[in-house]
């Protein structure tokens, strides 16, 4: 949601609006996909981190992991187990579940990700 404000603010500005977006997630906004995110169908968050190399550390719902947005050589991305969420906190890189980490980590748009995770459920 916030990516698509500055797009629109920013649309009549040279070098801004719907071209940056394309740079960042590779594909326009206007390009519609068909079918529906379905959040029920994105992958447990510990076998997600695990499947991504992250080895999670700690007891209790959040556990902490060294952070691969960022040089890091101490554990200072922290986890939640069972949302999924993270945050780091020496960078700032955050997010609400597997499916903003994975689009975070390997630059994809929103359908991409979805589809990558198998949280995509095709139009008829």
């Amino acid at each position: 949601m916030h990516v698509q404000k500055n797009v629109r603010r920013n649309a009549s500005r040279p070098g801004g609006g719907t071209e940056q977006w394309k740079s960042l997630y590779g594909r326009s906004r206007s390009t519609k996909t068909p079918g529906r995110f379905v959040r029920e169908r994105l992958p447990d968050p510990l076998a997600y981190y695990a499947a991504e190399g992250i080895e999670l550390r700690g007891r209790g719902a959040w556990h902490d992991a060294v952070c691969p947005f960022h040089a890091d050589s101490s554990p200072s991305l922290r986890v939640h187990v069972e949302s999924g969420a993270f945050r780091c906190m020496t960078c700032g890189a955050s997010g609400g579940d597997v499916l903003s980490f994975h689009r975070r980590r390997h630059l994809l748009a929103f359908v991409d990700a979805a589809q990558a995770l198998g949280a995509w459920e095709a139009g008829r």
